[in-house]
């Protein structure tokens, strides 16, 4: 059922683009909704949840969240920190012995939240999704099947530890052990603590961790592997070690509150989640994550990202279990946010929906602000056949990711360059490559009334 408090113009406006963004990447079903800090702006769903049956997707359709769940685990420790029930500057190995051995300081919960401890991916949350959702025909004989077997490939990871210098890993595992030093300073099961203290208080009732409770739910997702650009039918996964670095199953409906909850700085509804001081202590960028062409920097907080984003700051966080993914984001001055889940991975994320969906909110084009968009409208009026002065050396150019794939298929001539932009703004169309030797080429395209040209080295080309 659609909601929808937003003026006719807007409303038809983000309905087109998530319309169109279904259809392009192949999507099954997508939910999202829209709020600010006390309404439910917008909600509907596009597509199937089920193929198959062609059930549509609604804003109460269930689906995985993925690493969305980082941000639920850093608001249950920082609960337990504001109980005086544990610090933020405890080594995690007073709670664990899985990384008490590594060298240097101990780890501390600061530092799991902000994978900035040092740890390198030790790839047990990668190689459990690719086992439990039929990504791949092959599977790891990692022996990951018990909490034993979780130890002991941690522990013999921790030789891998970076000492020497700061350096952002992305640490699922982290996140994991989060989950279980919670269930140790709380002595109950981390998803029985998720429930009593931000599920119910958040009126989260449909929201859960467990595969026999989500196969008896009514209006849940069905899972899809994207393979050779198609949707074929897949599964979720499910196991304990996933549960607090990715493993929560919810829907848009529900994911609003919340979102509403960081909104109304840690209360919504009445019902006070976190102090206003823990939002913004969880809010806060500590490690650098990434770094955009603009030279814009996406830090990270606790379980969520932070970014500089229509001259406002972003707060937000993506998911991807193989067959599902996500993300929420909200713009702390503009106060306004929006949740997408989807049932498969899309090559344009919901991350990249949810940020195109803030920009139309704010009267701005995706191509103009949305780094994804953005690449892809630079890239966009290149793209083609291109020859030189009659035709002696002929080129073709087509998108790769963020850059270019440019083919030169002449006899005797024939070689593939990939190149990629020396900026992020669209309207700038310098790139370069890297040749075996280690140096900087640049190429230039040239956009002029009389059509479009190519500067490769000592090549002057045109697109034909």
């Amino acid at each position: 059922m659609t909601t929808s408090l937003l003026e006719a113009e807007l409303h038809h406006d983000i309905e087109s683009f998530v319309s169109d963004w279904v259809c392009d990447e192949g999507v099954p079903g997508v939910s999202i909704a829209i709020v600010d800090e006390t309404d439910l702006l917008f909600t509907d769903g596009f597509g199937a949840r089920d193929r198959e049956t062609n059930t549509s997707a609604t804003p109460e359709t269930l689906y995985g969240i993925g690493s969305c769940t980082k941000s639920i685990t850093a608001v249950a420790i920082l609960q337990l920190v504001e109980n005086g029930r544990l610090s933020l500057t405890d080594p995690i190995s007073d709670y664990l012995p899985h990384l008490k051995d590594v060298d240097g300081d101990p780890i501390t919960i600061h530092e799991l939240l902000t994978h900035s401890s040092g740890m390198p991916s030790d790839g047990s949350l990668s190689a459990l999704i690719t086992r439990l959702t039929d990504r791949s025909d092959e599977d790891t004989a990692l022996p990951l099947s018990s909490a034993g077997d979780f130890r002991r490939h941690v522990e013999g990871s921790i030789g891998e530890r970076l000492t020497d210098r700061d350096h952002f890993f992305y640490y699922n595992t982290g996140y994991t052990l989060l989950g279980e030093s919670i269930e140790a300073v709380t002595e109950q099961p981390y998803t029985d603590y998720v429930r009593s203290h931000i599920h119910d208080p958040l009126g989260m009732t449909r929201s859960l961790f467990s595969q026999s409770e989500f196969e008896s739910a009514e209006n849940r997702m069905t899972p899809y592997n994207q393979k050779d650009g198609a949707a074929v039918e897949g599964s979720l996964a499910f196991d304990e070690r996933l549960f607090a670095a990715g493993g929560m199953i919810s829907s848009v409906k529900e994911l609003a509150n919340y979102l509403q909850m960081f909104l109304g700085s840690g209360t919504v509804n009445d019902h006070t989640i976190l102090s206003a001081e823990s939002i913004e202590t969880m809010i806060k960028p500590y490690s650098t994550r990434e770094r955009y062409l603009d030279d814009r920097e996406q830090g990270y907080g606790y379980g969520v990202s932070v970014e500089p984003f229509l001259d406002d700051t972003l707060i937000h966080h993506g998911g991807m279990m193989g067959t599902t993914t996500a993300w929420f984001g909200y713009l702390t001055t503009a106060e306004i946010g929006t949740i997408i889940l989807c049932n498969t991975a899309p090559e344009k994320r919901p991350s990249d929906l949810g940020k195109a969906v803030l920009a139309i909110l704010r009267d701005e084009s995706p191509s103009a602000v949305v780094p994804t968009y953005m690449l892809e409208q630079k890239a966009k009026p290149l793209l083609g056949e291109y020859a030189s002065y009659r035709g002696v050396r002929t080129a073709s150019v087509t998108q790769n990711s963020g850059g270019l794939h440019i083919s030169f298929d002449d006899p005797g001539w024939s070689a593939d360059y990939y190149v990629y932009p020396e900026r992020l703004q669209s309207d700038d169309y310098h790139y370069h490559f890297i040749t075996d030797g280690g140096k900087r080429i640049p190429v230039e395209f040239r956009l002029e009334d009389d059509g479009v040209s190519m500067l490769f080295q000592r090549w002057h080309l045109h697109k034909q």
